[in-house]
């Protein structure tokens, strides 16, 4: 114990380092088990989505627009973290939070959690990963001006 004791004494910085690295490990495998049990695979959100769930995409409407999961519903991430609670009648449903690359779910479904929904799930990898799968997007075609002839 006293050479313990020595050797910390004599190399303050690289005990120093040594707890730093050891206290981030324990950190970033804490935030990686609790995000474990909200991210879901391309395959396991077909099998939600088959089952009913309801995909909900964070990105903004242009984006949504040009394609998107079929039968998705569209609440931007903002309108979200502002409390306006779009999303009321589906409390007590399977939903999955979808946006560009998964990096804006978490963030989403941790909001969502903590309002008292409790079956929130993020796309791992979001509609990226979606379309690495070669899995289908439907687009909103919008509607022309134009006269009828």
């Amino acid at each position: 114990m006293e050479q313990l004791l020595e050797f910390t004494n004599n190399h303050v910085l690289l005990t120093g380092a040594l707890v730093s690295s050891l206290f981030l490990v324990i950190f970033t495998e804490y935030r990686r088990v609790a995000r474990a049990g909200t991210d879901l695979e391309v395959a396991q959100a077909i099998a939600l989505i088959n089952d009913d769930a309801q995909v909900i995409d964070i990105r903004p409407a242009e984006v949504f627009d040009k394609g998107h999961i079929a039968g998705a519903r569209n609440v931007t991430a903002d309108s979200l973290s502002n409390n306006e609670d779009r999303l009321t009648d589906l409390q007590g449903k399977n939903l999955i939070v979808a946006c560009d690359s998964g990096m804006q779910c978490s963030r989403v479904v941790s909001s969502l959690r903590a309002k008292g929904y409790e079956n929130v799930f993020a796309l791992k990898g979001g509609i990226a990963a979606w379309q690495q799968e070669k899995l289908p997007l439907v687009s909103r075609k919008k509607k022309s001006k134009g006269k009828k002839s």
